[in-house]
């Protein structure tokens, strides 16, 4: 009897737990499954911002801990490239943060898919990161471009625009592409805006002296640091690694009194967002001093926050005269085609 008796209790002990734990999951079927999932932000960027000596692993490191998630990072080779692989990869997983358009990117962007506005303070800002209207997305960091080159006592930097023709830079000129690359749509932004319906001729006269056209600004500065170019399409920033860390001065820079394109890079958070309140506060981050000064320390650009330039080797370098480069669209390269065909 006693026996029976037991199993009788352990029966109805089973079945008030099967019943509870069932009335629980009753309960539970409408909790969202991404409350027991962490939480995964898509970051596309340009290779070289979250490479070894890039700012961004620190930035999205920090990003991690303060909030709990995890970072999933695409990169494009060249900053030229980041709106085709936003393109291409859209439609099967949509990316929360784009980082790095710069502002001849940005109207194909907005023609591409909507983008979300985001508040942020402008208070501190560098008068150059407001040279162009953003619209809904952000700046972070900003240049001036020009020509770097080696002082050298057989050598005579070009002292105007138009002296970038001359015979005697012969095959002198490490340029970018413009269809890879941006500080290639850049130039030919600034040869645009500087020669109007003479840019092609102005580009046929060019061609000699140009040694190289590379497909990233990476590849270029490298052939230039090999000594196999003179001068080299670049940032104004350069100087500051080669001054800063380096310890080198000889690198100087061309500075032309009828002025100099300027660039300024964005970050975007597309509509399409799946991580869109983390997408907004990884974007606020980017314009904490903190995250500004490793951005000028590691990306050598200049900050959005004017004060992290203080006392620093930034605030050593050439102030160039700026001229807004026109805007050249992606698709119609055809006055740099016409000359240096692909």
């Amino acid at each position: 009897m006693r026996s029976r008796i037991a199993v009788f209790i352990l029966l109805a002990c089973g079945l008030v737990f099967a019943l509870l734990f069932g009335r629980q999951l009753y309960m539970g079927r409408d909790i969202p499954r991404a409350q027991f999932v962490e939480k995964k932000l898509r970051v596309l960027t340009y290779s070289t911002f979250v490479g070894a000596t890039g700012p961004g692993s620190e930035i999205i490191k920090r990003f991690k801990a303060e909030n709990n998630c995890d970072v999933e990072l695409l990169t494009a080779g060249d900053a030229g490239l980041l709106l085709e692989r936003f393109k291409l990869s859209q439609a099967s997983a949509p990316f929360d943060v784009v980082l790095g358009l710069d502002q001849l990117l940005l109207e194909s962007a907005k023609a591409t898919v909507q983008w979300r506005p985001i508040q942020v303070s402008h208070e501190g800002w560098s008068p150059e990161a407001m040279t162009y209207e953003p619209g809904p997305f952000v700046p972070f960091e900003w240049s001036t471009l020009t020509f770097i080159y080696r002082q050298d006592p057989e050598i005579e930097p070009p002292q105007s625009f138009s002296e970038l023709i001359l015979p005697k830079f012969a095959l002198q000129i490490a340029l970018q592409d413009p269809h890879s690359s941006s500080p290639g749509k850049q130039f030919l932004g600034w040869v645009r805006a500087m020669e109007g319906e003479k840019t092609v001729d102005f580009f046929t006269k060019l061609k000699p002296n140009v040694q190289s056209v590379s497909p990233s600004w990476a590849f270029s500065y490298g052939l230039f640091k090999k000594k196999q170019a003179v001068y080299v399409f670049s940032y104004i920033t350069s100087l500051a690694f080669h001054w800063g860390l380096e310890g080198d001065r000889s690198f100087q820079s061309v500075s032309f009194t009828d002025g100099h394109p300027v660039q300024v890079e964005y970050a975007g958070v597309p509509q399409t967002c799946r991580e869109c309140d983390l997408a907004e506060k990884f974007v606020q981050m980017l314009l904490q001093p903190w995250a500004q000064k490793l951005i000028m320390e590691k990306n050598f650009m200049f900050p959005v926050l004017h004060s992290q330039v203080a006392g620093t080797i930034f605030e050593q370098l050439p102030q160039l005269p700026i001229r807004p480069s026109s805007n050249p669209s992606s698709k119609d390269l055809s006055d740099w085609e016409k000359v240096f065909k692909r």
